[in-house]
C-alpha cells in the first residue's frame, strides 16, 4: 500500500508543477513570439527541483494536449511510475502508467 501511495503522491507532485508552468504560459507566448521557446520548471516528482527546461513552443504544446505527459531533466525520471515516450538535449517527456496516470488525468489543469 506504501507504494501505491508513493506513486500517486509523485503524480500529483508532478500536476503542480504543470499547473505553475500553465500559469507561467502567457509569459512564454509573449517570449516565443520572438525566440519560439518555452522556460518551464522540470515536472518531476520531486517537490525540492526548480530545473528549468527549455524547449520549442510546438514541442510543449504537444506534450500538453495528452493529460498523462510530463517535462522532466534528464535523471529524474521515475521507471515504476513513467515511461519515457521521447528525449531531447536537456529533458525527457515522460507518460505516467498505471495508477499514476488515473491521477495525473484527473487532476489535469482546465484549458481556457
Amino acid at each position: 500500500m506504501a507504494e501505491d501511495e508513493r506513486k500517486v503522491r509523485a503524480a500529483r507532485n508532478e500536476a503542480m508543477f504543470r499547473g505553475v508552468n500553465e500559469q507561467m504560459r502567457d509569459v512564454n507566448e509573449g517570449f516565443a513570439s520572438i525566440t519560439d521557446m518555452y522556460a518551464i520548471v522540470c515536472e518531476c516528482a520531486d517537490v525540492g527541483c526548480l530545473d528549468m527546461l527549455e524547449m520549442r513552443r510546438l514541442d510543449y504544446l504537444g506534450v500538453r494536449a495528452n493529460p498523462r505527459q510530463f517535462f522532466v531533466g534528464r535523471g529524474h525520471v521515475l521507471p515504476d511510475v513513467e515511461r519515457v515516450v521521447a528525449e531531447y538535449d536537456g529533458y525527457a517527456v515522460v507518460e505516467k502508467v498505471g495508477d499514476a496516470g488515473v491521477v495525473a488525468e484527473a487532476l489535469e489543469p482546465a484549458q481556457d
